[in-house]
């Protein structure tokens, strides 16, 4: 994992990135407004290259050094970083389980992390940045509710292809998709968790995937349940 440079909003850090694509060594990013949407769903920060052709996510800690320290030792930097199980690499590991089920998922260019155990900016998943795709979130949203309902159907119908495969979702929802010109979907947030054997166990990782605050309303949850349930054998 070679070193890179990046600067994001004026300052420089220093990565170790896995280049599954050449990547230059020193790059500085950008934060256009397009930027907005996406960090608006979720926790990540997002920035693009130069080019406007790759996308950056960067994942911070979740506890601040300074004011827990003891959680920010155990759980960012040991369990985390030094163990290999940052989040790029996790999200990296996920999309090759996505696209062996048969799904699309947005093409990896790089992952890594941090060298200085003090920046907060601590994993980076570098991906392409699809400018021919809308985020599912807005889409969803803008749909009436047979349009919102058929999103939700084929979101369904690829978790089913997932579950077939012995995986499911994560972080189940419309913001974790892109949706092409042909109405296809393409994962972005790749995070996926193994299922377990027994039945009972496995239906219950179904269920707890659904959120009535991630699917905009208990109404979503529920007929997505019920979809799901309707076709697992």
């Amino acid at each position: 994992m070679p070193l890179h440079r990046l600067a994001m909003a004026g300052q420089w850090h220093w990565y170790l990135l896995h280049d599954r694509r050449p990547l230059d060594r020193h790059l500085r990013l950008e934060h256009p407004e397009a930027m907005q949407p996406l960090e608006d769903v979720g926790s990540s920060r997002f920035y693009l290259d130069a080019h406007g052709t790759r996308l950056f996510k960067i994942v911070t800690d979740k506890y601040d050094w300074r004011r827990r320290p003891m959680k920010w030792l155990l759980r960012d930097l040991l369990e985390k970083r030094l163990s290999g199980r940052f989040a790029g690499y996790r999200e990296y590991r996920s999309n090759r389980i996505i696209r062996r089920a048969g799904l699309k998922a947005v093409e990896c260019h790089a992952y890594g992390v941090a060298i200085n155990p003090f920046n907060a900016l601590g994993s980076v998943y570098v991906m392409d940045y699809r400018r021919d795709a809308v985020s599912g979130e807005p889409f969803f949203l803008a749909q009436g509710e047979s349009g919102r309902l058929a999103l939700l159907k084929r979101m369904c119908d690829e978790a089913l292809q997932l579950i077939e495969h012995g995986y499911a979702h994560r972080d189940f929802h419309y913001g974790n998709v892109m949706v092409d010109g042909d109405g296809g979907l393409i994962w972005i947030d790749t995070h996926v968790r193994k299922l377990p054997a027994d039945p009972q166990r496995r239906r219950a990782c179904v269920e707890a995937m659904l959120s009535p605050t991630k699917l905009k309303g208990e109404a979503y949850r529920r007929w997505a349940l019920e979809y799901l349930e309707a076709r697992l054998v």
